[in-house]
């Protein structure tokens, strides 16, 4: 039984999804694959997966520099709607998030 959920992806989308999880990575000094380290953190039972905004991203600078009210208003709007996906605090794009069994 496959660890992620491909039945409704569209041929292209299936080809995006392998091409990310065929990426290599760094994790804990060790290069591998995103696919081969999602298999591995399933098999220890450690598979969490979560979601956040983009206030991570938060540059008090930045923020300082702009010029009106207006302007700070909608540089946080901008970052509280940009999302972000997890996979046990790893930043993972949304199509693997998606594609995981849960």
């Amino acid at each position: 039984m496959s660890l992620f959920n491909t039945i409704s992806l569209s041929p292209m989308q299936l080809g995006r999804l392998q091409t990310a999880l065929d990426r290599q990575y760094r994790f804990d000094g060790v290069v591998k694959t995103l696919r081969s380290h999602i298999e591995e953190l399933a098999a220890a039972g450690q598979l969490e997966l979560s979601e956040g905004d983009g206030m991570i991203d938060y540059s008090r600078t930045h923020f300082n520099r702009l010029g009106s009210y207006a302007e700070q208003d909608a540089y946080i709007a901008r970052l509280k709607a940009r999302r972000y996906f997890y996979l046990n605090g790893w930043v993972v794009p949304k199509l693997v998030y998606d594609a995981i069994k849960r």
